[in-house]
């Protein structure tokens, strides 16, 4: 009899496990690479086993076009690095000043940063301007696309957080609390309106039923296709 697989890789790629209350049953996904399972809390780790053992060719066969997708060249911080911003590309100019501060300015991401002679250094400075100037904007963004879209679905969520998800790119808990990926300002703002529906639906629905998707519809018609855009192109959303 062979070894059973691991939770924690399949044939290389990284499994990340979940136990939640709010699933019934096994669901399986591919993101960034790796494998993303969520599970009732009370399915015995067999069962996650058998489920992998049986996807197995599915897993391989997505793992391998996730491949071949659109990957963003490894950032230096340094003149001339690309990044994105609401879906757009804008090359990145570094300046000397007193304090990290990042900037958009006609097309180019201007980040003022202390000089230093060692270059990593100066690079944390412009990352570390680069992640604020992200979060306010996201900040700023989501509150008011979620309060657009709140009032046509009659949604009122109890708060509105932002934080740096791993595989995920929103959540919302029955207390009425949403939390988005700050990182999701980087898609283009069809995305970025595709989630914030996808989680106001989540205040009717806590769930992904038929009666979910339907809500989710009513306002984003072509949501399968914004969501596949996602898939595809999630891993490039990074800083």
């Amino acid at each position: 009899m062979s070894d059973p697989i691991r939770l924690d890789s399949f044939e290389g790629a990284s499994v990340l496990l979940r136990r939640t209350n709010r699933k019934k049953s096994i669901s399986l996904s591919i993101r960034d690479g790796g494998i993303v399972i969520f599970a009732p809390k009370r399915v015995p780790d067999r069962e996650v086993y058998d489920l992998i053992v049986k996807k197995a060719p599915w897993i391989r066969s997505k793992l391998a076009k996730q491949a071949t997708l659109p990957q963003i060249a490894e950032r230096k911080f340094v003149d001339g690095d690309i990044f994105l911003f609401l879906g757009e590309e804008y090359p990145l100019r570094v300046m000397d000043g007193p304090k990290a501060k990042a900037e958009l300015e006609e097309g180019v991401f201007v980040v003022q940063a202390r000089r230093a002679h060692i270059q990593e250094r100066r690079a944390r400075s412009v990352r570390a301007a680069f992640l604020r100037w992200y979060k306010e904007e996201a900040e700023t963004l989501f509150t008011d696309r979620t309060g657009y879209y709140a009032d046509q679905m009659a949604a009122a969520p109890a708060r509105i957080l932002f934080r740096d998800y791993k595989s995920m790119w929103g959540k919302c808990t029955g207390q009425g609390e949403i939390t988005y990926n700050w990182k999701l300002v980087m898609a283009p703002p069809r995305i970025v309106d595709y989630v914030i529906v996808h989680e106001l639906a989540h205040l009717h629905h806590l769930n992904h039923s038929r009666d979910f998707w339907d809500c989710v519809e009513k306002v984003i018609p072509d949501h399968k296709v914004r969501r596949k855009w996602l898939k595809d192109h999630g891993q490039t959303l990074m800083i």
